[in-house]
């Protein structure tokens, strides 16, 4: 890999007969495989001609690849392109949540992120796994419905908005409770 490019994903598997190819996606950046996009995969610098979903994957056809014998040829090649800068997105880096403060809307404090559990991209969010100031721990979807990021005087905490009813009860509620 040269050092101006990151790995953004991997060819899985070809997938039917006009060159498309299975990408297991390993960038959350959005559009990272758009039409157009100009990428490398095996070092072979290329452009994204086709992109679309399939059972919760990015289905790719590469301007270089037309058929079925071509798209074989590309399994287990990474996925290449040019880094984004973080400042440019409106999304955080897992190293950038871990320690940081949880929040109910009414500024209770819940915990502290004390790891981030990747799911499969059909589940739309990573889960957070939260520990409380008495040790124990609970997991809270990191839904953007459910969690908002906002940038205090104190650094970056992490505000529970709308937690579905059941969430914060139990055992969180109660915790909350005897910390205030």
């Amino acid at each position: 890999m040269s050092d101006d490019r990151v790995e953004i994903g991997r060819v899985v598997k070809a997938h039917g007969l006009r060159g498309e190819v299975a990408v297991h996606l390993l960038s959350d950046v959005p559009d990272r495989l758009a039409p157009s996009t100009a990428v490398w995969v095996g070092g072979r610098a290329t452009t994204v001609a086709t992109m679309r979903e399939h059972q919760g994957r990015p289905l790719v056809r590469f301007e270089h690849v037309h058929d079925r014998n071509g798209a074989e040829l590309l399994r287990g090649l990474r996925v290449e392109a040019v880094p984004v800068d973080p400042e440019e997105l409106d999304t955080y880096l897992i190293s950038e949540l871990i320690g940081r403060r949880v929040v109910d809307a009414d500024d209770v404090e819940l915990g502290t992120v004390s790891q981030v559990i990747e799911m499969p991209a059909v589940a739309g969010y990573d889960l957070l796994e939260v520990t409380r100031g008495d040790g124990t721990t609970f997991l809270l979807p990191a839904a953007d419905e459910l969690v908002e990021a906002e940038e205090r005087e104190d650094g970056l905490v992490l505000v529970v908005v709308d937690a579905p009813e059941g969430l914060l009860d139990g055992p969180v509620a109660r915790a909350a409770e005897q910390d205030t």
